[in-house]
């Protein structure tokens, strides 16, 4: 685990690191993914990562940001408005779908950064983009970039998206007890979900948000989502 163990304690010496890491595509990328995917226990099935054939998906894009802390980057996440459209309620990276005004799906990424958690996108210097991820409840075929930030940057929520930002370390995220597969019953049926237990378990990252943060792992050379 080359990458993984050095860069919980690296400073700026991490920014060079993720550089290097996202400067190609992940090999066995797609496997990463549909780990991800809660397993119905009844049936074994899991929802896969890219669409059906004929799928006529929406474009969105997340920023993954990278704060690189003194003593060591921390990825920041949001936690979403319970009433929202989609996604309400869960763990994310500040994003959304594509507006017609969007020149690119980065240019919506930082966008959305900016208006989710006033992310001032001057900050942020984007060093690489991870696979493109599918999620079936939504119907969004989600870009992620990953963006460095510096460790003085500020970031306010938007009270009518976002209930609270929070950020962990990769230190912690890369912890071999931080991987789980937890139990967990919905409508009526029990799902095995893969998850990264936080902050002394206090928060589970799961689904589409833990898959893209796995994603930027395995780079690292995590691979704890095989064991």
């Amino acid at each position: 685990m080359d990458g993984a163990g050095e860069i919980g304690d690296r400073g700026a010496g991490a920014g060079e690191l993720l550089r290097s890491a996202l400067a190609k595509p992940l090999d066995g990328w797609r496997e990463v993914y549909e780990s991800f995917s809660p397993v119905d226990l009844e049936t074994g099935e899991r929802r896969g990562r890219v669409p059906p054939p004929g799928t006529d998906s929406r474009r969105a894009a997340v920023l993954v940001p990278v704060l690189l802390e003194p003593e060591g980057p921390r990825l920041v996440y949001t936690v979403r408005r319970g009433d929202l459209q989609d996604h309400a309620g869960q763990i994310s990276f500040p994003g959304g779908g594509m507006d017609p005004s969007d020149a690119s799906l980065m240019e919506t990424a930082l966008r959305e950064a900016e208006e989710e958690i006033d992310l001032r996108r001057n900050l942020v210097e984007i060093v690489g983009e991870l696979e493109e991820m599918y999620i079936p409840p939504s119907n969004f075929r989600v870009s992620p970039f990953v963006g460095l930030l510096p460790a003085e940057a500020e970031m306010v929520l938007a009270p009518d998206e976002v209930e609270e930002i929070f950020t962990v370390s990769i230190e912690e995220l890369l912890a071999p007890k931080t991987f789980r597969r937890v139990l967990w019953r919905r409508d009526g049926r029990d799902y095995e979900v893969p998850v990264f237990a936080v902050e002394g378990s206090r928060r589970e990252i799961w689904g589409a948000t833990a898959a893209m943060t796995a994603a930027l792992l395995v780079r690292l050379g995590w691979d704890g989502y095989r064991a």
